[in-house]
């Protein structure tokens, strides 16, 4: 076991190609959280929506409101599929800490409720990179297909965990403060800063049931803006409250740690036995991890940008694609302005597309995530049948 930071272990030649034999096998998915394939219900997706996400949109929580719309009943938001299967393939590379760096969803049909979805997950890909943040770590690329009890495929998902050892190890986040002196200052708000937020979000753009075309978006247009934060602790409990499955806790935290000893990290300054993640609450634990403070979800920034983008497409719109990734730590206290630009559109087939380029600035106007992202659109054009 990892008794303390100090002995959380470097990366290793061994250790990576190690890691790269487990190219191309299908994993078992018990590993982080248990893996509950049962029917969807209206609770799943709305404790989602609103919870993790932060979205009160009825097409993800009431019954009639969806009743009215083209899909006939509550759908789930384009990131649910988190919930199924976190998308955390990160297969050996024992003691070293997984961070998520971004992801992709491809989908081909909506989630909706009374829907069962089964998840299957591959590594596809370990890259080994450096930045100016981190001397050496690992990018594993993993790859999730999830289908419905028609065993119709729902949605391709890809993802990147880094692989990043501990700060005590010698080859952690350089961000990382090393005494209570570095801590940064947290960014104090003014009340009018707090008062244009709360504007904000009591204007919040939805199309809803309003039918936006494909032939009416021009090519530049900027999305309303959504803001999400300033983040507290609260909101990161929310975002795993609104999970089908989280981590264990007591005794089937210690259950799991019989069985993953090496997936623990012990507090040096009480000896308390915790999973790595409670960096994001814990702020000893997030300084090991190499963070200068609690932290996100980064999965957090990408449900927002889903947010983003359900709100400017309405009630008939559809994401087809959402990438992303993060790209600098959202602490707590941090407000993130998620933004979009149309960047192109065409026509596939059956289908019209609007192309997307979206992003995150926080209070401090630094980028903290970005991507892009394609969505369907009804079409006048009547060749065009979805």
């Amino acid at each position: 076991m990892i008794r303390s930071g100090e002995e959380s272990p470097a990366l290793s030649d061994e250790q990576i190609e190690d890691a790269r034999k487990l190219i191309g096998v299908w994993l078992r998915r018990d590993v982080h959280t248990p893996a509950l394939y049962e029917e969807i219900a209206l609770h799943d997706i709305r404790r989602w929506a609103q919870y993790s996400v932060g979205d009160d949109n009825p097409l993800f929580s009431e019954v009639d409101y969806a009743k009215r719309t083209p899909w006939g009943v509550v759908i789930a938001p384009p990131t649910f599929l988190y919930t199924i299967d976190s998308g955390i393939i990160a297969p050996g590379l024992p003691g070293i800490q997984w961070i998520f760096a971004g992801s992709s969803f491809e989908n081909f049909l909506p989630v909706k409720v009374g829907d069962t979805i089964t998840a299957r997950a591959r590594l596809i890909d370990v890259q080994e990179k450096s930045s100016r943040n981190v001397a050496r770590y690992v990018d594993q690329v993993g790859e999730v297909l999830y289908t419905n009890q028609n065993d119709q495929l729902v949605c391709r998902y890809e993802g990147h965990i880094y692989r990043i050892p501990r700060k005590h190890s010698g080859g952690g986040f350089k961000f990382a403060v090393k005494d209570a002196s570095e801590v940064p200052k947290p960014y104090k708000y003014t009340n009018e800063e707090i008062e244009a937020i709360a504007e904000g979000y009591r204007t919040e753009f939805r199309r809803g049931s309003s039918v936006l075309h494909w032939e009416d978006v021009t090519i530049g247009e900027h999305l309303p803006v959504v803001l999400k934060g300033p983040l507290t602790l609260v909101d990161i409990v929310g975002f795993y409250s609104g999970r089908r499955t989280v981590y264990n806790v007591m005794k089937l935290a210690f259950a799991e740690r019989d069985r993953h000893p090496r997936n623990v990290y012990y507090s040096p300054a009480r000896n308390v036995p915790m999973h790595p993640a409670a960096g994001h609450f814990d702020v000893e634990i997030a300084h090991e991890i190499g963070m200068p403070g609690a932290y996100d979800q980064g999965w957090q920034r990408i449900n927002w940008a889903g947010h983003l983008l359900t709100n400017w497409a309405g009630d008939r719109g559809f994401v087809r694609k959402l990438e992303g990734r993060v790209t600098k730590p959202n602490l707590v206290g941090d407000l993130t302005k998620m933004q979009a630009e149309v960047t192109g559109k065409r026509k596939d087939k059956d289908e019209a597309i609007i192309e997307i380029r979206w992003w995150g600035d926080n209070q401090r106007g630094e980028s903290n995530c970005d991507g892009k992202a394609e969505v369907r659109l009804p079409s006048r054009d009547t060749s065009i049948s979805r």
